[in-house]
């Protein structure tokens, strides 16, 4: 198998993750597409309490999918990706899909990792000052 996993720990339980191969990322790709669908309000006026909660239904709804998808890696022969996604979304709180959801994104090149370490800001400032300025004009011609 050429998927990365890593193991996901969340209040003393532990599951692993894979990352999504690309087959699954189109099928991600689609779920998004049909959720944005369900957002649309087909030119109805929708409070901003309501529109609020269906965002928020949505977030974890997308979140609850990628873990599915990732989680059926685990067990091919087992329950398909919409049992896995109900089971995800009954079983599971918010916190923990939100967490585990960044973390599937991390592991499929989805999202960009964000470095904590003080020396890669120093690196890139050092970098940038030696540079030089940067202006809008384009450099002149040498003469």
């Amino acid at each position: 198998m050429f998927l990365k996993s890593e193991d996901f720990n969340y209040n003393g339980k532990c599951a692993v993750l894979y990352e999504l191969s690309a087959l699954q990322r189109i099928e991600y790709l689609e779920f998004l597409a049909a959720e944005e669908k369900t957002l649309d309000t087909g030119g109805k006026d929708v409070s901003d309490q309501e529109m609020s909660a269906r965002l928020i239904g949505s977030n974890i709804r997308s979140g609850a999918r990628v873990i599915a998808l990732s989680l059926w890696h685990n067990d091919p022969d087992g329950p398909d990706e919409n049992a896995l996604y109900q089971q995800v979304l009954k079983g599971w709180p918010p916190e923990a899909i939100g967490k585990a959801e960044m973390q599937v994104k991390l592991l499929s090149g989805m999202l960009v990792p964000v470095s904590s370490d003080n020396e890669d800001d120093a690196e890139t400032t050092a970098d940038a000052e030696s540079a030089g300025p940067v202006t809008a004009e384009k450099p002149s011609p040498a003469s």
